[in-house]
Parts: C-alpha cells; sequence; structure tokens
C-alpha cells in the first residue's frame, strides 16, 4: 500500500515550493536588513567594558573517554573512545590509542546541532511511541513492547536523524557524559556559513517564515541551512498533510510502521530535492548581493536614519493605543511573579560561584604558592569551569525548572532546561574568564619582576592573595550585570512569543500604510515590520526593567 498517491504528493511539492519561496523573500529581506543593522552598529555601539578578561578562544579537547556505542546499521554493541572537541563536535575512535595516533582518523563524527540528550531512553522511547500512536490512530497496547536499554544508557536523539544509544561505565560517569553531550547539543555549529549577518538574517528568515505560515512561539531547530528549511517545511507538513497520509494507512502496526518508514524517506527526498537546490541559489545570490549593497547603505546612512526617525513617530502613534493595554493585560501582572521565580537563584549560584573562586585561589597558593611550577597549577585552573565541580553553583539555577514549567499555562512557549541550561554555560564562562584574569595578572608580574617573586615565597604569597582580591571585586561588578542581561533575556524569552502572536495581528493593518512613507529608492533598506518588532522590543524590555528595578 502506497498512501501517497498523484494530489498528496502535489500537495507536498507545493508546500515545498511556497515556504522556500517565502524563505527566499526573507531572508533576502533580512540579509539586506543585517547590513544595514551592521554598519549601525559599527558607527554607534557602545560595548560593555567587562572588568575580566575575556579568555581567547580554548581549542584544546574538553573531554575524552570511554564509553560504549550500539552500532547504527548492526545493532551490536562496541566500546569507542569518544573526544568532545573544543567546537562541539564529537569524534570517536576504535581506542585511546587511535585517537592520539600522529593523523587520527576517527570511526565517525557527531554534528548535534538540532539534538537533545534523554537521560532514560527507555521512558523516551515509550512517549514517542504513545505520541506516534495517537497520530495513527492506533491503541498503544497493540504495539509491540520496545527493546529494553541497560540502566546506564543515554540516547543522544533527533526526531529525523541519525540517533545513538551509548552506555556508560557507572552512575557518575554518566551524568558526566549526559552534561557534555547536552552541552554539545546547545553550541554546536549547525549552519556552514558562521559569518555573524548571515547567522542573523537566516535565523531572522526561519521566524519570519513561520510568522507568514501562522505559526507563532517556539520551535525547536539545529543543523545546517538545508537541514534546518527541511525542517521548518517538514513541520509545516506535520500540522496538516501527514494526518492526511497516515489516515489512509491500515492494518497492524507493524505493517502501519513499516509504510511510515517507507513514507518518511519519500518524504524527506521530496523535500531534499526542493531545499539543497533552492538554498544554493539563494546563497549564491547574497554573496553576490552584499559587496553590490553595502557602499548603497553608506551612501544612505543619513537619510536612512532621518527617515527611520520620522517612521518610529508616526509608528508610535500609531499602535501605542493597541499595544499598551495588551502590556497592561497579558505581560505586566506576570513580570514581578517570573523576577520571583528567577532572581533568588542567580544570587545563589554566584555567591557559590564566589566561594567557589576563593576555594581555588586558596589551593593554588597551597599546591603552587612559590610560583615555581604555577604553570601547573594553572592547568588544575583551567580545567575547573568544564569539571563537575561546578555543579554546586549550577544546581542551584535547576530549583527554577518547576515554577517555569508551571507558567506554560499562561506562556505556552516556555522551554525551561533550555534557559536554564543556557544560563549554566554562562556561569561557567564567567568563572573561566576570572580564572583567566588571574593567572594573567600573575603572569603579568612575573614577568616584569619573576625572578624576586620565585626567590621570595611572602612576596609570591602577597602577589596571589592580591590579585585574587582584584578578581574577585571585578568578578562580582561583571556578574551584576550579567545577572541583569540574564533576567533579561529568561523573560523575554518567556514573554515575548505570546505577545507577538497578539500585537503582530492587532497591529499590522495600522502599521500598513507607513509603507507610504518609504520612497522607491529606500523601499530595500526599510522593513516596517522590522522596526515595528524593534519598537515592542524595546516597550517590553522597559517594562521588564521597570520590574527589575523595583525588586
Amino acid at each position: 500500500m502506497n498512501p501517497l498517491d498523484g494530489q498528496l504528493k502535489e500537495e507536498i511539492l507545493n508546500i515545498v515550493k511556497a515556504v522556500c519561496a517565502t524563505f527566499t523573500k526573507e531572508y533576502t529581506k533580512a540579509y539586506v536588513l543585517g547590513l544595514i543593522k551592521k554598519a549601525e552598529d559599527d558607527a554607534q555601539e557602545e560595548p560593555v567594558e567587562w572588568k575580566l578578561l575575556e579568555r581567547p578562544e580554548d581549542t584544546s579537547d574538553i573531554k575524552a573517554g570511554y564509553l560504549t556505542k550500539e552500532g547504527g546499521l548492526f545493532k551490536s554493541w562496541k566500546k569507542r573512545w569518544f573526544v568532545v572537541r573544543y567546537n562541539y563536535f564529537v569524534d570517536y575512535f576504535a581506542d585511546e590509542k587511535a585517537a592520539n595516533a600522529a593523523k587520527p582518523k576517527p570511526k565517525g563524527t557527531m554534528t548535534l546541532a538540532g539534538y537533545h540528550v534523554v537521560a532514560d531512553p527507555n521512558d523516551g522511547i515509550i512517549k514517542r511511541l504513545t505520541t506516534l500512536a495517537e497520530k495513527m490512530g492506533v491503541n498503544v497496547n497493540d504495539i509491540p513492547k520496545p527493546k529494553q536499554y541497560p540502566p546506564l544508557t543515554f540516547e543522544v536523539h533527533h526526531y529525523r536523524r541519525r540517533c545513538w544509544f551509548i552506555q556508560a561505565e557507572n552512575e557518575e560517569d554518566k551524568k558526566q557524559w549526559v552534561d557534555a553531550f547536552e552541552t554539545c547539543c546547545r553550541r554546536a555549529w549547525g549552519l556552514r556559513n558562521q559569518d555573524e549577518v548571515h547567522k542573523q538574517a537566516f535565523y531572522e528568515a526561519i521566524r519570519r517564515t513561520r510568522w507568514e505560515l501562522g505559526r507563532w512561539g517556539w520551535w525547536s531547530w539545529g543543523g545546517s541551512e538545508e537541514q534546518i528549511i527541511s525542517d521548518l517545511i517538514v513541520a509545516e507538513l506535520e500540522y496538516d498533510t501527514l494526518g492526511k497520509i497516515y489516515s489512509k494507512i491500515s492494518g497492524p502496526w507493524v505493517i502501519r510502521n513499516k509504510i511510515r518508514n517507507q513514507v518518511e524517506k519519500i518524504l524527506d527526498t521530496m523535500v531534499s530535492a526542493g531545499v539543497n537546490p533552492a538554498w544554493k541559489i539563494m546563497d549564491a545570490a547574497v554573496k553576490e548581493l552584499r559587496p553590490k549593497v553595502e557602499p548603497k547603505i553608506a551612501e544612505l546612512a543619513d537619510p536612512l536614519g532621518k527617515l527611520k526617525g520620522e517612521i518610529i513617530d508616526k509608528m508610535k502613534n500609531a499602535v501605542l493605543s493597541i499595544i499598551n493595554p495588551m502590556l497592561d493585560e497579558h505581560v505586566i501582572p506576570h513580570l514581578s511573579k517570573i523576577v520571583g521565580i528567577i532572581k533568588t537563584p542567580f544570587y545563589e549560584c554566584f555567591d557559590e560561584c564566589y566561594k567557589m573562586f576563593e576555594g581555588q585561589m586558596a589551593e593554588f597558593k597551597k599546591d603552587h604558592g612559590n610560583l615555581a611550577d604555577y604553570k601547573k597549577g594553572f592547568k588544575h585552573l583551567d580545567h575547573f569551569p568544564r569539571s563537575w565541580h561546578m555543579y554546586p553553583a549550577t544546581n542551584k539555577l535547576d530549583v527554577m525548572y518547576e515554577p517555569l514549567w508551571l507558567l506554560r499555562e499562561i506562556f505556552t512557549d516556555i522551554r525551561p532546561w533550555s534557559l536554564i541550561w543556557n544560563a549554566h554555560d554562562d556561569v561557567r564562562h564567567m568563572m573561566d574568564n576570572a580564572i583567566y584574569t588571574f593567572e594573567q595578572g600573575i603572569e603579568k608580574a612575573l614577568e616584569t619582576d619573576g625572578e624576586k617573586l620565585k626567590a621570595d615565597a611572602n612576596a609570591a604569597g602577597e602577589l596571589i592573595d592580591v590579585t585574587k582580591a582584584k578578581v574577585l571585586e571585578d568578578y562580582k561588578v561583571d556578574a551584576g550585570v550579567r545577572m541583569n542581561q540574564f533576567y533579561m533575556t529568561i523573560m523575554k524569552a518567556i514573554v515575548m512569543p505570546p505577545f507577538n502572536a497578539l500585537v503582530v495581528p492587532a497591529c499590522k493593518t495600522v502599521l500598513e500604510p507607513l509603507n507610504d512613507m518609504i520612497p522607491d529608492p529606500m523601499k530595500q533598506f526599510v522593513d516596517i515590520l522590522e522596526m515595528f518588532d524593534d519598537l515592542v522590543n524595546g516597550i517590553v524590555e522597559g517594562a521588564i526593567q521597570r520590574v527589575l528595578d523595583s525588586a
């Protein structure tokens, strides 16, 4: 049985073409606007002056060790040496010797953008089967019992790409590896082109395309440009077309599931056949566009600035009477509650970080106080922010999960773990910068007075204490700034998706006449919806900041 008849295939192809066409329009527009924003930021931006030094990119491996992996094709289990690289790609080798060869060649590389870690794969499989059974109209009790994985197994999962089942040697090892893989899933490079204008334009185009499709709020993505666009199209097919396909599949579960897998392979082929050439054309087009547009942007800088100012004034007059009542009803009443959830955990987290920093400095002084082998001490310090020893601090943030999850009754797109894990990463990054700043202070003193310091243990000890005290003072200043940024980021992530879903449609007809203010030569450089988006962001940020200032 093939449920993909000619009519459904044509419907799928039309959706692929329509989404690609919408994305092409949005991406080209966002790319030009991104170039304008870059030019404006380069001319006006005043960066935050952090007290701590930023550690240069570390290209050393993050973690390495043995794990047992289930094969992809043949489901046998084999022990492999895994290496988490600095860029969050994961290589695995036959053994440690192969990894340390002069020209190491991995047996495989895991590119995990868009993936997530399932600590209990048996529970994850049951949940996915239950969801699938509901989609296909099958009683979950009619599905054969799935394979059971041993207790120390975790899954690195993607809903449409290859998944990995991996087994650790003990509970502590599993905990550390799950943490490492979760970090890779969040931070691995997905887009091939890492140019900042491209990245911002691409993600903005994804968001705008979803808006054009009527899809608001949170959506998980990750991978290469082609993979993300393909996932966007498949998500759109999930809303309507796949339901029609699944309804045509009948018979026992084994038959239905086999046909479903065949359908998914056909869909992947059809989507890839439409997306890959479309992206190739888009990518080439914007690369040709940039050198032509940038001189024009520079030429129009002053008139563009004046025009935008006039449009913003009219925009405020037109929309504030719509936005403010919605803000008062749907956002402001909840902000104090959100602050109450997130503020104390961050204070407690950083208080623990300060104690840890002082503890590491005391240990450094005890073991390397004469500075004779200080680089060995630095090596230990450098490992600390990446290690499980940071858990007592980062775990202080985990208490936010339950109360944030309960807010889903109001803000349906909250993803608490995503917010918390990103905060974990930033907390570790700040500790790394504090340690690096301490190390640089010691190095600088040794460059000017090294012989005396190494000969006089008291002078060396005093240097360590003075440097530690200064760095800790700067650490607390930076942490205060960063915490305010955390609060703003988390609160916007919670309130903006549903607020936009209300505000943008309500204001659309009021905004459209403003397009008439844009002269034809400037139309490609000014986007009313982008300016409106900035205005709404500014209004919400102002409301959040007022609540933070009064908390």
